[in-house]
């Protein structure tokens, strides 16, 4: 059986309105990878574990949406129904499987920040030298798209535990267990380590990349 590990970027993508996605053509390539995950889990070929504390940042994220982005939800009976679908979804593991914190991740998660510290990639991203002062590097992140910002290059805690949710499960099965995500740091780290949940980051990945049962 597969074992996907997934993060709120990639579980949003089964609920997000198409008002969120820039393009057509993004909005079908999603669609067809979340119609292969979903019949991979149906056809008892797949589990997908979600971080429980992932589970808060999707509800926050949708009620972002509704309260803070004006147009993304067609009404309020839109954002009730993608709210109440992902719960049911999580409750009972009828899609995902709600995978709690435990000690075990916290002690992993000493391999994964050694590796978040070392790896200087916003350096890259700018094109200046390392050791730039920060908000040099903001402004040049922000000229080239005004979307970008340094949070991007660094991991948060939460997705440092990710990683390490992932290790666990590993020694667990004594199998891969694949990592999709939408945050490009995230899969550029756990890529890093053999003993990492492979990553899958999800705006390069199309169905033949995804794997088989």
């Amino acid at each position: 059986m597969i074992k996907y590990l997934i993060d709120a970027s990639v579980a949003l993508e089964f609920y997000r309105p198409k008002a969120t996605f820039r393009s057509k053509q993004d909005y079908n390539r999603s669609l067809t990878l979340r119609k292969h995950i979903y019949q991979q889990k149906k056809d008892g070929k797949a589990i997908i574990f979600i971080p429980s504390f992932c589970v808060a940042e999707v509800r926050n994220t949708l009620a972002k949406w509704l309260y803070r982005r004006k147009g993304v939800f067609r009404s309020q009976q839109h954002y009730k129904t993608a709210f109440e679908t992902f719960i049911s979804h999580v409750h009972d593991r009828k899609f995902f499987y709600s995978y709690d914190l435990n000690r075990y991740h916290n002690l992993n998660a000493e391999a994964v920040t050694e590796l978040e510290h070392t790896t200087e990639t916003e350096f890259d991203a700018t094109g200046f030298p390392i050791g730039t002062d920060l908000e040099t590097l903001n402004e040049a992140l922000r000229q080239k798209d005004p979307r970008d910002h340094l949070g991007r290059y660094y991991l948060s805690s939460l997705d440092i535990l990710i990683i390490a949710m992932g290790m666990e499960l590993k020694r667990i099965y004594g199998e891969e267990v694949y990592l999709l995500t939408a945050d490009r740091r995230l899969a550029l780290i756990s890529d890093q380590r053999p003993e990492f949940p492979e990553p899958l980051y999800w705006y390069r990945l199309n169905v033949s990349d995804l794997p088989k049962a």
